[in-house]
């Protein structure tokens, strides 16, 4: 991870923590360990979730996701574990990361693609942390 990202990265928590939301937070460690959002999209992609993924960057309505298919594409183990650190049961904190990954990836591809610079993701992601 560059210097770049790694600052980023700092004040994107920081602004989440005092979001009062942490799902946003989690969304974004998340991403964080899965290479960001493209890579996040890559992993569901990988897993056959397409349609969704392509319902989120669409202008439709967004497919959802359920419990079973975030443990499947990013590993019981992970979901665990950062359930743990958000102090949340691991049912709950994977049922809502089901509901919030959607919103978060719909609201930064606004234009139906992902920012395609770092600089381009911290703006969209800051504009949505202020609105």
């Amino acid at each position: 991870m560059g210097l770049f990202d790694s600052i980023a990265g700092s004040v994107m928590n920081k602004m989440a923590g005092s979001s009062g939301n942490p799902m946003i937070q989690a969304g974004l460690e998340l991403m964080n360990k899965c290479g960001g959002p493209q890579g996040v999209l890559d992993k569901l992609r990988a897993n056959g979730l397409d349609a969704e993924v392509e319902s989120w960057l669409g202008s439709g309505n967004n497919l959802p996701l359920n419990l079973q298919q975030v443990l499947q594409v990013f590993g019981t183990e992970l979901i665990q574990s950062m359930a743990t650190q958000f102090s949340l049961p691991v049912d709950d904190f994977g049922s809502k990361l089901a509901e919030y990954l959607p919103q978060a990836i719909d609201k930064l591809s606004p234009d139906g693609k992902l920012p395609g610079s770092q600089a381009e993701l911290m703006a969209r992601a800051f504009s949505l942390l202020k609105g």
